[in-house]
């Protein structure tokens, strides 16, 4: 899997929207990738595209030389998904505003919407970008959904360290105190482990670059703990996975995840 050539970002273009902007900008830099900037506008309202270019040079400066730019109307996140697929976008970028108007990119129904329906990985800017993604948090059950996000994670950061983790549960462990019934559902979760790890068929360097863990407990609060410890930049969710849309896992909370997220995240959906 090739790093991202073609970067959709969707934005306000007002000096707000800067911290996604400005993580596009550093990651078409790595990559050499181009940069669409998207601008959604409402059906009633027509836009004056000089005006938009001039609001885009004003907030953006130099930075936003080289960038193409799009405009569109509708409804953001079928807006965004849709261009996505148009330009063949192989990353899609949108900031997480506190806002809830026609110009801006909410976390809540609309993110849902865009990543469940977007065919590209969706990038959730929260942090303002200073450095290259260093070391990323990866959470898995085991499906071949997680195995894509780890690998999309592996091929678009390929200097970052990443941490990969699995939480299992101990069944009935209100009532079973036995040492030995834990001790089975961790050996069982090690040989899980393993076989994800021997199926994914990582090169030596790849491997070499993925630390697994395993949690016995509740993965949200798992993921909740590593990340307050700020040793993360960046969280890497699958929006699938065992029984279609994740169940009791990683998928029926992945927006929940995403929204308290204190670091940037990036959705993958199913692999093509």
């Amino acid at each position: 899997m090739p790093v991202p050539t073609k970067i959709l970002v969707a934005t306000d273009l007002t000096a707000r929207a800067d911290r996604p902007f400005a993580r596009a900008k550093l990651l078409a830099d790595i990559w050499n990738a181009t940069r669409t900037l998207l601008f959604v506008s409402s059906p009633k309202k027509e836009v004056d595209i000089a005006k938009v270019e001039a609001e885009l040079l004003r907030n953006y400066g130099s930075d936003a030389e080289g960038c193409n730019l799009a405009i569109n109307y509708g409804k953001p996140p079928q807006v965004i998904a849709h261009t996505a697929e148009q330009l063949d976008s192989d990353l899609i970028i949108v900031g997480a505003a506190r806002h809830n108007n026609i110009s801006d990119f909410f976390l809540g129904t609309a993110v849902d919407h865009l990543v469940h329906h977007a065919k590209s990985p969706v990038l959730i800017v929260k942090e303002r970008p200073r450095a290259q993604y260093g070391r990323i948090l990866v959470a898995t059950d085991f499906s071949d959904f997680a195995a894509h996000a780890l690998r999309t994670a592996l091929a678009f950061f390929p200097d970052a360290k990443i941490d990969l983790v699995h939480a299992y549960h101990v069944a009935y462990e209100a009532w079973l105190k036995s040492d030995g019934v834990a001790n089975e559902m961790l050996s069982d979760a090690e040989k899980e482990l393993q076989d994800f790890m021997t199926g994914l068929n990582l090169s030596a360097s790849d491997a070499a670059r993925v630390s697994p863990h395993l949690v016995e407990g509740n993965l949200h609060q798992s993921v909740y703990k590593m990340l307050d410890d700020r040793e993360f930049d960046l969280l890497v969710l699958g929006t699938h996975g065992r029984g279609g849309f994740v169940m009791a896992t990683i998928g029926s909370r992945a927006s929940e995840m995403m929204g308290w997220s204190p670091v940037d995240v990036l959705m993958v959906g199913k692999p093509d």
